[in-house]
């Protein structure tokens, strides 16, 4: 922002508006991954207008087993797909 502002030649200050955006949490620490992946998953298929309301995951504490697994194949089709460039 102060950046901007001094390229711009704007001598303006900014408010900022944070958004608390609540999502499910992760359990334990080693599937923080893969919990970005969905929450970044959920706001390319929603947009980002997700992030206003409660309902990001559906509205659920923790994403399931099933939902850490379908974020594991996508990633692993990506994976495969850019390696062996199928």
């Amino acid at each position: 922002m102060v950046v901007y502002a001094s390229e711009s030649g704007a001598n303006i200050r900014v408010k900022l508006v944070w958004i608390n955006a609540r999502c499910p949490r992760q359990p334990g620490g080693t599937e923080c991954g893969y919990y970005v992946m969905k929450f970044m998953k959920e706001i390319a298929y929603e947009g980002v207008e997700i992030l206003d309301n409660d309902n990001v995951g559906k509205g659920v504490e923790e994403y399931s087993a099933a939902d850490m697994d379908g974020i594991r194949e996508d990633w692993l089709t990506y994976a495969v797909n850019s390696i062996f460039k199928l």
